[in-house]
C-alpha cells in the first residue's frame, strides 16, 4: 500500500515537471499583445501626468502626423485635444515584413517634429526627449510625459526631466513584451 501511493507521488510529481517544462519551452516565443494593450500600460505609467486624450484614427494617423499607414497592420494613437502639447503616443504592429520601415517613417515623423521651428518654447525638450521604440513588428512613436514645472530651470535641466518623463513611456512599452 505505502509503495502505491509513494509511486503515485511519483507520477503526480513527474506530471507537474512536464507541465512546467512545456511551459518553459513556450515562454522563449515572443509575446504579440494587442496594441490598445501596451497604449493602457503606457497610460498607466503617467497616471494624470498622461496629456494625451483624443484618440487618433487612420485619416487623422495620416493626415496630422503624416504616417504612411499602409505599413500598419493594427494602431493605437492618442493626442491631446489641446495644440499648446505635442504629446502623441502611438503604438503600432507593422504589416508583416514592413517593420523596418515603419520604424524609419516614425523616425522621419520625430526629426520633423524635433526641427520644427514653430513649437512653442515650453515644449522644446520634450519634444528632443521623444523616442522610436520596437520590438519585434511593434513599433512605438514615444512624446508623452509630465509637464516641467519648475521655475529657472536650464535647458540641460529641462531636457533631462524630459528624457527621465519619456522613459516611463519606454519601459511600460517594453514591459509589454
Amino acid at each position: 500500500m505505502r509503495r502505491k501511493r509513494i509511486f503515485g507521488v511519483m507520477i503526480l510529481a513527474m506530471c507537474f515537471l512536464t507541465g512546467l517544462l512545456a511551459g518553459c519551452k513556450g515562454s522563449g516565443q515572443e509575446k504579440e499583445p494587442p496594441v490598445e494593450d501596451i497604449l493602457k500600460a503606457v497610460q498607466e505609467a503617467y497616471g494624470e501626468d498622461y496629456l494625451p486624450d483624443t484618440d487618433l484614427d487612420e485619416e487623422m494617423l495620416s493626415q496630422m502626423m503624416g504616417v504612411d499607414t499602409t505599413l500598419i497592420d493594427s494602431f493605437a494613437a492618442q493626442m491631446p485635444m489641446i495644440s499648446a502639447h505635442p504629446d502623441r503616443v502611438v503604438i503600432a504592429k507593422a504589416v508583416s515584413g514592413k517593420a523596418d520601415e515603419l520604424e524609419k517613417e516614425f523616425e522621419r515623423v520625430r526629426t520633423a517634429l524635433v526641427e520644427d521651428q514653430m513649437i512653442y518654447p515650453m515644449n522644446i525638450a520634450k519634444t528632443q526627449a521623444s523616442q522610436v521604440v520596437r520590438k519585434g513588428d511593434y513599433v512605438a512613436f514615444l512624446l508623452v510625459g509630465a509637464v516641467d514645472m519648475r521655475e529657472g530651470a536650464t535647458e540641460e535641466e529641462q531636457l533631462s526631466f524630459a528624457k527621465e518623463e519619456t522613459q516611463k513611456a519606454v519601459e511600460a512599452f517594453e514591459g509589454c513584451f
